[in-house]
């Protein structure tokens, strides 16, 4: 979540200002005090996070944001749910939940009331898209809607890009994302990675699910005998970054890999105390 501002496509040059005084003028006054300073915008969706005690009440406020911002659908944000992370919101404004946001000259359908999308990912995604080499191979574990793998795509053009997802949901708007940016490098695969992730094969591999750990024998299987592994987890902030380097290391050892640590890149703060880190490292056979 960010506080005013438009995300849909970062390569503009300006963003509009804080919308908050100008949603507050079209409400009534016992309503200001419940209008939230911080939004989140995808392509022509708001996700606006609203007290459920509002009841009713909450779509005033939801379509003064949209006057406001030009928006044609408003969501209340009740968080992420279940294994697969899906979005738990509520329709308060507009019609269809589905929408095109452009992030970095990459264009992303997706449904927000079916898959989730992070606009706090944002410099992760652009550095995966300038990390990857022409001529790579890349395998991405747990591509989702093609957070990762379309970025590389469109911007590092690799050879290949092996892109895994499970949730048939998200695999949909993969395949579709695949054919909205003319992403011809990306090989969309359906399944759990165990099960279709491709072998010795990989010279980068995207472990962006933060509960990754046990699939970490997997990312060793698809690795060539040069590769770099970029592995997301989520980790109190006193093991950073002992925890999740020491479950790299060990994968490695135990693979026949000898594994160096590049680099540790902190995304955000997950939960109070909790941080969103990668670490790049590099798995040599």
């Amino acid at each position: 979540m960010y506080r005013g501002g438009y995300r849909g496509d970062v390569s503009r040059a300006q963003a509009p200002p804080d919308p908050y005084e100008g949603v507050g003028r079209r409400l009534p006054a016992e309503l200001r005090p419940w209008v939230p300073r911080r939004y989140e915008r995808l392509g022509g969706v708001l996700l606006l996070k609203l007290p459920r005690e509002l009841g009713e009440r909450r779509r005033e406020v939801a379509a003064a944001y949209a006057s406001v911002l030009r928006a044609r659908t408003v969501v209340a944000d009740h968080g992420i749910r279940g294994p697969w992370r899906e979005p738990d919101v509520e329709l308060l404004y507009g019609h269809s939940t589905e929408t095109v946001h452009t992030e970095d000259g990459v264009r992303f359908r997706l449904d927000v009331a079916k898959v989730m999308f992070s606009s706090g990912n944002l410099a992760e995604r652009m550095r995966m898209g300038r990390a990857v080499r022409p001529d790579e191979t890349v395998v991405d574990l747990f591509a989702g809607i093609g957070y990762f793998a379309l970025p590389m795509a469109v911007h590092g053009r690799p050879k290949r890009v092996v892109a895994i997802e499970v949730n048939p949901t998200a695999y949909a708007y993969l395949e579709a994302n695949v054919r909205l940016n003319r992403a011809w490098c990306v090989e969309p695969r359906f399944g759990d990675c165990r099960a279709v992730a491709p072998d010795a094969v990989a010279d980068r591999i995207v472990m962006g699910y933060l509960h990754a750990d046990e699939h970490l024998d997997v990312a060793m299987r698809a690795a060539g005998d040069a590769c770099v592994l970029h592995y997301h987890e989520n980790v109190p902030a006193e093991e950073v970054p002992a925890r999740p380097w020491s479950r790299v290391e060990s994968a490695a050892q135990r693979a026949g890999f000898r594994a160096d640590l590049l680099a540790v890149h902190r995304i955000k703060s997950y939960a109070p105390r909790i941080r969103h880190v990668v670490l790049d490292v590099r798995l040599t056979r």
